[in-house]
């Protein structure tokens, strides 16, 4: 679910449409691989009824899809979502990643806080690496 959604923002469709409880990364595809029930609900949109306490940035992938997509949906910025993300605690650093791979889709390079760019140890590396992924993806 969580690739659909990465998939459908590079396509370039809105945050509104993979945030969508019809949202479907092609005609069908949920009938004929259906989502596990705790997946599902996320789907149906339990991040924009549900608040702290009960969204939770725990170390079980549910709970981390689930913050990090309550993030995303609440917030207007890359920084603004990772801050409401990671201030979840727990098991923060995993809903930051989960997070900063949707919002990183959604916001780009240029979206995040040139501060937070600059201390990424590697970071060369790292985009090489991610330039490449990409370029093979689109071919």
């Amino acid at each position: 679910y969580m690739g659909s959604i990465i998939s459908g923002i590079i396509q370039g469709k809105s945050k509104e449409d993979v945030l969508s409880e019809e949202y479907e990364p092609a005609a069908n595809y949920w009938k004929e691989d259906p989502l596990a029930d705790t997946i599902e609900n996320i789907k149906k949109g339990s991040f924009k009824r549900l608040e702290p306490p009960q969204i939770k940035g725990t170390g079980f992938v549910v709970n981390s899809l689930e913050a990090a997509l309550w993030a995303f949906y609440k917030s207007t910025s890359f920084r603004e979502g990772c801050i409401l993300a990671v201030n979840l605690g727990n098991d923060a650093d995993t809903t930051g990643a989960v997070y900063g791979q949707i919002a990183g889709a959604y916001y780009g390079l240029d979206g995040i806080p040139d501060m937070w760019l600059s201390t990424i140890a590697y970071r060369d590396l790292i985009e090489s690496l991610a330039e490449g992924i990409f370029k093979f993806g689109t071919c």
